[in-house]
């Protein structure tokens, strides 16, 4: 069974954790090619404007993608059957017996698979 395309959340916890790291790779790439090229600045200065880009390209979009993410899935965490069901995994938004995604339209299981936390 297939999610309506508009019923699809963009952002999972994997999602935000892969990002965060291909960002922060990115960030490291970039502070040491500046001080390796960059003859007047120290490691003080460096530190410091590497602290400053990890926050502003990689904690900071991550938190805003966690924000939507829990904005985007709030009425299935709290109400739908699937999030009181022993087998509801909530960082996927998924059941995990069945290894299908929950929305507020669909439920894997109909409800027949459902046990109490």
């Amino acid at each position: 069974m297939s999610v309506p395309a508009e019923r699809r959340y963009r952002n999972t916890v994997g999602s935000i954790v892969s990002w965060a790291l291909f960002r922060l790779a990115i960030v490291i790439g970039v502070s040491l090619v500046v001080v390796e090229y960059v003859g007047w600045i120290d490691y003080s200065t460096w530190a410091i404007i590497t602290l400053i880009m990890i926050y502003a390209g990689v904690i900071h979009p991550m938190q805003v993608q966690y924000r939507i993410y829990n904005e985007e899935t709030r009425t299935v965490m709290e109400g739908t059957l699937c999030s009181t069901c022993k087998y509801f995994e909530p960082t996927g938004v998924l059941c995990s017996r069945l290894d299908e995604h929950v929305s507020e339209d669909t439920i894997p299981c109909e409800g027949e698979l459902w046990e109490p936390k």
